[in-house]
Formats: structure tokens, sequence, C-alpha cells
């Protein structure tokens, strides 16, 4: 979209996240590693999803910033949600965390495999992604379980449409994409169709 955002996704969409009301520009800081096919997705619709019980999952090392997770209510489109290594207004950085949504989304593990976000456990391997496609494998420490107000992020990717629940949080962001080329992080709550 040459009018707009474009999102950054993992076979999917990236959300949306910007730093403390401005956009913070993503270095490219490549690992070696096989990526899964990452492509660019448009927001179609930003919904009210009720409360659901949000799994945030806290890693034994820190992520940088860029990286995340792929997450998404369905395995084959997935969204890459950044890691908590922006500070908020109100909440310190949590550079060890990515607060990924709730129970029934799926994530994607260091050895390709999908698996539901109830079902993750300490000890896991998580493949976590930058906005330029390279991924590294994390373990989990402790996957962080609370019921939480959540936003439902339909977006469409290579005539594909999916959806994401996140919880409705400043400190939860997306990767965008600007018409530039540049990458940059945006708060869910500040996520709108066409971007």
């Amino acid at each position: 979209d040459d009018d707009g955002v474009a999102l950054w996704e993992a076979a999917a969409i990236a959300r949306c996240q910007r730093a403390e009301g401005q956009e913070a520009p993503i270095e490219d800081e490549r690992d070696a590693g096989d990526a899964p096919m990452l492509t660019t997705g448009i927001v179609t619709a930003v919904d009210a999803g009720g409360v659901g019980d949000r799994v945030a999952l806290d890693f034994t090392s820190l992520l940088r910033m860029g990286e995340g997770a792929l997450v998404g209510s369905s395995a084959k489109l997935l969204g890459l949600v950044h890691g908590e290594t922006i500070q908020g207004a109100l909440v310190p950085a949590r550079p060890f965390r990515v607060n990924a949504g709730p129970v029934h989304s799926y994530i994607l593990l260091a050895d390709g495999r999908t698996k539901y976000l109830e079902e993750v456990r300490a000890g896991d391997k998580v493949l976590v992604v930058d906005a330029y496609g390279s991924t590294r494998s994390l373990t989990v420490g402790r996957c962080k379980v609370e019921p939480r107000p959540l936003l439902m992020l339909t977006f469409e990717a290579d005539g594909d449409q999916g959806q994401v629940f996140l919880q409705q949080a400043e400190t939860v962001r997306l990767i965008v994409e600007s018409d530039d080329g540049e990458f940059h992080v945006r708060s869910v709550t500040e996520v709108g169709v066409g971007e």
C-alpha cells in the first residue's frame, strides 16, 4: 500500500507500535538463521476483543529492539508481536518479555512447529524474529497468564485473512513499515485500519 503504513509480518502481519509517542527506528542487526517467510499485510479491522486470559512469555535471555514472536489465531497466518523492549509512560521496559496474546493463539516455536500459548511451558524454545527476517531461538523461563482486556486486529496478507488478539495496552507493540521502507514500532492501541 503506497498511501499508508504497511504492517510487516511473518506469513502475515506485524502489528504497529510506537515508543513514547514517537516512532523509534529499528536498527538492522541481523543474526544468521533460517527465517520464516515474512511479508507485509494490511489491517482491515480493529475491534474490541472482550476480556481473555492473556499469556506473557518471559524468556531467559534479553530481546533486542525490533525482535518479537510470531503469534495469531491461525497457524498459517501469524503476526510479529514486538518484545517489551521500550519503556512506556507508566510501565518500565521488560526486555525479556513478549506479551503474546490470549491462550487460544498459536506461537511459532524454534523447531518450526506451532503450539497454543496455553500449552507453552518453561523450557520451550520459541522462534524470535526481527523485522528483517533474522531469527534466533530463545528459551521460555515463565508463562504469565492473567485476565486482560483484548483487541482483535484483522489483517490481510498475500490474499489470506487472519486475526491476532492482543492485550489492549500501550506496552503491546507491533512492527510497521513506513513508506520510506524504515521499520518502526507502534502500540496496538494506536493501530488503525489501512496500516
